[in-house]
């Protein structure tokens, strides 16, 4: 059995990445335990085996899956599987007995692809009590599998613990060990000058590799006081000294990273300059115009310093002299 699952960085800059953080911040993909090719008849929902279209003896013959084990397992919340995870179901031997006994463990978001899940990696109560146990009481059914599939130890949890990230998530920290984050990955982001980030502004530096060279790059720049937001900011929109050139060349230049940032969001060049200029500006979604520029929708409520810069920048813009 695959588990597949990813990560996704919570609202660091909530403009970096928004969203949060693989549901509380975590991934969990699908668990695919089942094969598409064995299973080619995967959109035919256990309701409708279980009507008159499909006989018993064609059900019987699928892997000893029958209507009756359908009626049960329905009568539990497994009303609506697919003909794919039923047979999983009857390989990973999940009766009603054992749903019974996952279900009392408490766990939110416990499907069927979790439930295959659990029993794939013998996941039972007491595994899921050591999780609680290390210090992680809001988990859900898909953390606990990726927990167990990443295959995490007590020493490096309180290791992490220790280095001040003690309100860290299951998910955080389960991305922490995909990112090969540790004592040395944090000390090296505080010697940056970055001590006061929590956990998921540690996975952006990760991910995005912070390193001294930017950090000193930006600095050469002449960017003034760059705060962690704006660092972060500065290398996903990939900032360095030929946007530096574009916005001078544009006279635009302030030395402020928010101001550098926004253009860079907006991809500075002859198109934008005639797309403001173009625009009524006291009467213009700014939403459809970024999405224009860049691609995506933004929302003011996700990072109101940033979406406020780029109000700014556009009315500059408009208003230049060109």
């Amino acid at each position: 059995m695959n588990i597949h699952y990813w990560t996704k960085i919570k609202a660091i800059t909530p403009s970096l990445i928004q969203s949060a953080v693989m549901g509380s911040m975590l991934f969990i993909g699908q668990v695919s335990a089942i094969n598409a090719n064995e299973y080619e008849h995967a959109l035919m929902t256990s309701s409708q085996m279980n009507s008159k279209q499909v006989s018993n003896n064609q059900v019987t013959g699928n892997h000893g899956v029958t209507s009756q084990y359908i009626e049960s397992i329905a009568k539990l919340g497994f009303d609506h599987l697919s003909h794919g995870e039923l047979i999983a179901f009857k390989e990973h031997d999940i009766n009603v007995a054992y749903i019974e006994k996952i279900q009392k463990i408490g766990l939110s978001n416990m499907g069927a692809g979790e439930l295959i899940g659990f029993s794939a990696h013998d996941i039972d109560a007491n595994y899921v009590d050591d999780i609680r146990q290390l210090g992680f009481s809001n988990i859900n059914a898909g953390e606990v599998i990726a927990f167990k599939a990443q295959g995490l130890d007590s020493k490096y949890i309180k290791e992490i613990h220790a280095l001040g990230f003690d309100s860290i998530s299951l998910g955080e920290m389960i991305a922490f060990d995909e990112h090969n984050i540790d004592t040395a990955k944090v000390n090296e982001v505080q010697q940056l000058g970055y001590s006061d980030i929590n956990a998921c502004e540690m996975l952006a530096f990760s991910i995005l590799d912070i390193n001294q060279a930017f950090v000193d790059e930006m600095k050469i720049l002449c960017l003034t006081e760059i705060n962690k937001n704006e660092i972060l900011r500065l290398k996903q929109f990939k900032v360095n000294q030929a946007v530096i050139n574009t916005i001078k060349h544009y006279g635009l230049y302030n030395q402020q990273a928010n101001t550098v940032i926004a253009l860079a969001m907006l991809k500075l060049d002859d198109s934008l300059i005639k797309a403001v200029k173009s625009l009524d500006i006291n009467n213009y979604s700014m939403v459809d115009f970024l999405a224009s520029r860049t691609g995506k929708k933004h929302n003011s409520h996700h990072d109101i310093e940033m979406f406020n810069e780029l109000a700014n920048v556009i009315a500059t813009i408009h208003h230049l002299e060109i």
